[in-house]
């Protein structure tokens, strides 16, 4: 059963309620009475309100501004609210005019603050009187004004700018709705689902020093950073992510059939007893606390050996975390594992930068999309790679636009007998 708020609807039904009961008593009234009575139904009062509009900046003309600034406008919404004139004038209200708009950057390491300064020194030229605030994802900017045939200062304009990142890409991005103060998924139900399809992207190997890793830090939409363990900036990057609203796992390095194959620090070979699996994975996690998730570098020997994941996935459910397949193998067992242990898992559907093009990438972005279409749900992994953060940059207007909501991996996982979490 499907339970939906629709506040305009149900203020419309409960008026009507209220007319009804109210038409009713009256009726009942009228036979008590008799048809004398009138109960001073006849006598009727007349109010004329002068609408007043005072005057405002055209916004439509800033879209092309923010286009220019590399800043496209995804979402904008619009509210007028009638204010009464106060002492100046019973008898008037005047309109107060609510926008907001959400921009999304075009390329990593645009200043919102920088371009936005530069047109509230514009605005400042041609007169308007400003009200400027910072927001937790972006800006406030009021104008005052006077009303029309009168010196009262009024707020006339509330303008609000939102950055989408991924910290409030849910609220804008995925259909949710403001009831009672809070936020409502009308398609929660289908979460998952074709109809509601949803896509994890993993990036996997923080940790090292590239060019690709501020790129990806400001993306603005969800990722799963999947951080190595040990390594020069596992715990900055790790850091950083969070703060950015990514959501953060360990990738941890498991043996490989190709035993010449350097795990790097921390890595855990099959010939561990249990202890010092669960001893190595603890040191791993200690430099990532935010870490909500495990999943295997490399791997494809492990991967298939029943002993080694049980002991890895015991670890793992120990400290009240999660495993995500990376399928390095095509063998792998650790769904089997995973069930029988009753561990959270994940699994992986298609590695998208196999190839280090960015056009290949994006097809395989692409691949990624049809699959969650189809099966209501898929993971992709990608690697932080120059050529991965390109495309996922260029591909922004497509994930928007494609109906599938891009959510972290903690969201696609399944649960022991293959139900959903």
């Amino acid at each position: 059963m499907q339970l939906q708020l629709d506040t305009k609807k149900t203020c419309i039904v409960a008026f009507l309620a209220l007319f009804a009961f109210s038409s009713l008593g009256f009726a009942v009234l009228g036979l008590i009475l008799g048809p004398d009575y009138r109960g001073g139904l006849d006598r009727r009062h007349e109010l004329e309100v002068q609408i007043l509009r005072p005057q405002v900046p055209d916004l439509d003309s800033l879209v092309e501004f923010w286009g220019e600034a590399g800043f496209n406008l995804f979402q904008r919404t619009q509210e007028n609210e009638l204010q009464p004139a106060g002492g100046w004038d019973e008898h008037a209200a005047w309109v107060q005019t609510s926008e907001e708009w959400v921009l999304v950057p075009q390329s990593p390491g645009l200043d919102l603050t920088g371009v936005l300064f530069q047109l509230c020194s514009d605005l400042l030229g041609q007169g308007w009187a400003l009200q400027l605030e910072r927001t937790e994802h972006g800006y406030y900017l009021g104008f005052w004004s006077s009303l029309p045939g009168s010196e009262q200062r009024v707020l006339a304009l509330q303008w609000r700018l939102e950055l989408l990142n991924p910290r409030n890409y849910r609220q804008h991005a995925a259909g949710l709705v403001p009831v009672l103060g809070q936020y409502f998924d009308p398609q929660g139900h289908l979460k998952r689902t074709p109809q509601a399809p949803v896509l994890a992207i993993i990036i996997d190997d923080w940790g090292h020093h590239s060019p690709a890793a501020m790129p990806l830090l400001a993306y603005p939409l969800p990722l799963t950073a999947a951080i190595l363990p040990r390594l020069d900036l596992t715990g900055e990057l790790a850091q950083r992510a969070h703060a950015a609203g990514h959501e953060v796992i360990l990738h941890q390095p498991l043996e490989a059939l190709d035993t010449s194959l350097p795990l790097g620090p921390g890595g855990i070979y099959g010939v561990m007893e249990a202890e010092e699996v669960d001893a190595t994975l603890r040191s791993n996690l200690a430099e990532l606390p935010m870490a909500v998730g495990v999943s295997n570098h490399m791997g494809s020997l492990a991967t298939e050996d029943p002993e080694t994941m049980r002991s890895i996935l015991e670890a793992v459910d120990t400290l009240g975390l999660f495993f995500v397949d990376s399928r390095t193998s095509g063998r792998s067992v650790v769904a089997e594992v995973a069930t029988d242990l009753r561990v959270p898992f994940g699994v992986n559907d298609l590695f998208i930068d196999n190839e280090s093009d960015v056009e290949k990438i994006k097809a395989q972005l692409r691949a990624g999309l049809d699959l969650a279409k189809r099966q209501g749900q898929a993971v992709v992994i990608g690697h932080v790679r120059p050529a991965t953060a390109d495309a996922l940059w260029e591909m922004i207007p497509e994930l928007l636009s494609s109906g599938v909501e891009l959510v972290p991996i903690s969201r696609v996982l399944f649960t022991p007998g293959g139900e959903e979490l």
